[in-house]
């Protein structure tokens, strides 16, 4: 006898739950499962940006928006200048930045700070290749990020541009020990197997 896609569908034969509900199962995975179920792939998730000259509180409003606590900063081109995230924004930061170009409670204000006055430069990043990605588990990105004490880790792989990379994706130490969660505990360093920044 044939078969034809729909003979998988079923009628619903019990109580169906959003998730997040207090009976549902949070959705966990095992330290040792492939690293790439706890990255967030920019081939089918979205990419947040914010624009260098926006003011903190734009590029923060924006990222609540986007249920996101990283955002990519273009520059006047839209081209990648660097990175900002709701850390960064809510922190010290932005205190740190008016004190040293000499703020007073009467020259300037939080509102005037800019994207670019915090942001991390791409420059200064430290990323993993995505080649390495297969090789690692989520409990070596764990490992990793509280290491080297980065909240986000950005992914790169080869761009058509010879000499360029491009973002691939983004591991988050909060995702991550979201994931986690209810597993047993990671290791504390990382195994001495390709775990490197590109």
């Amino acid at each position: 006898m044939d078969h034809t896609p729909t003979d998988a569908l079923h009628a619903v034969g019990c109580r169906v739950l959003l998730p997040g509900a207090p009976a549902t199962r949070p959705y966990t995975v095992a330290p040792d499962a492939p690293a790439v179920m706890a990255m967030t792939d920019f081939r089918s998730a979205p990419l947040v940006t914010a624009a260098f000259d926006a003011s903190i509180d734009d590029a923060l409003n924006q990222m609540k928006l986007s249920g996101a606590r990283f955002a990519f900063v273009l520059g006047a081109e839209r081209q990648l200048v660097g990175s900002i995230t709701s850390y960064d924004i809510q922190g010290e930061k932005p205190v740190q930045y008016m004190v040293s170009v000499g703020c007073s409670e009467t020259t300037c204000a939080w509102r005037d700070v800019q994207v670019e006055n915090i942001m991390v430069p791409v420059a200064q990043w430290r990323v993993l290749d995505y080649a390495q990605v297969p090789r690692l588990r989520v409990a070596d990105i764990a490992a990793l990020m509280a290491a080297s004490g980065d909240r986000y880790v950005v992914v790169l792989e080869a761009a058509q541009e010879p000499g360029s990379r491009q973002v691939r994706g983004l591991f988050s130490a909060a995702r991550v020990q979201l994931l986690l969660s209810g597993t047993e505990t990671a290791p504390a360093t990382p195994e001495p197997h390709a775990l490197a920044y590109a």
